[in-house]
């Protein structure tokens, strides 16, 4: 009878740990059945630490939307060791599952081609009691509604669809909000969509290239 080698199971335990550690924690994603490849953007990114150990690293998770047969989906990954800082309005090629399309894997990360129209720009507008920013990079937005009386925050996350060269559509995809006691990301559905539409369904540039009004609301915001 074999004798038990408590060093093969160490060697064999830390191997697996490091790995899993590597993929953040999560087991890889295994496919049954067909898939298919799509782009991805990413909306959101944002800088953090991790510890391991009495070491502490500074990581980049980023949060990014994709379409399969007119249906939005989103998801979240933490970039590991010497993968390249990401910004908004980058591509993920993702391998997704036909069956499944929640399901999904990354395959690589691209840039995408920045010119002047792609430039990060920022307005924003003043309240009494909060302020709203609008971030725009690469066509794809940001909407933020901070209101100090509620102490909350209100995002949201779409694309612009070119109307004219002044005039894009806001389609808004991802709304996500925080307060003291409750934070969420979220798919919008149709009646968040339409609530949005309300307030904010095109965003005109004025001539001055300094300010932006979105309407219906003919809410200007300024450059900030």
């Amino acid at each position: 009878m074999r004798k038990f080698n408590p060093w093969a199971f160490g060697i064999l335990f830390l191997g697996f740990f490091a790995y899993f550690a590597w993929n953040g924690f999560t087991l890889p994603t295994v496919f049954f059945g067909k898939t298919l490849t799509k782009n991805a953007v990413i909306y959101d990114a944002q800088m953090h630490t991790v510890s391991f150990g009495k070491q502490v690293n500074w990581t980049q998770t980023v949060r990014y939307f994709y379409q399969v047969e007119n249906e939005w989906y989103d998801g979240s990954y933490t970039l590991k060791g010497a993968q390249s800082r990401q910004r908004v309005g980058n591509l993920i090629s993702l391998e997704i599952s036909k069956s499944r399309p929640q399901k999904h894997r990354i395959r690589a990360f691209y840039k995408s081609g920045w010119h002047y129209g792609n430039m990060e720009k920022q307005f924003e507008t003043r309240q009494i009691s909060g302020y709203k920013k609008f971030h725009f990079t690469n066509q794809v937005f940001s909407l933020i509604d901070f209101s100090a009386k509620k102490d909350s925050i209100s995002k949201y996350y779409g694309v612009l669809q070119v109307k004219n060269d002044s005039v894009k559509e806001l389609v808004p995809i991802i709304h996500y909000y925080k307060s003291k006691t409750y934070l969420e990301y979220q798919l919008i559905d149709k009646a968040l969509k339409n609530k949005f539409h309300q307030k904010y369904q095109l965003m005109k540039q004025n001539k001055d290239r300094r300010s932006i009004q979105l309407k219906p609301m003919q809410e200007t915001f300024y450059k900030s």
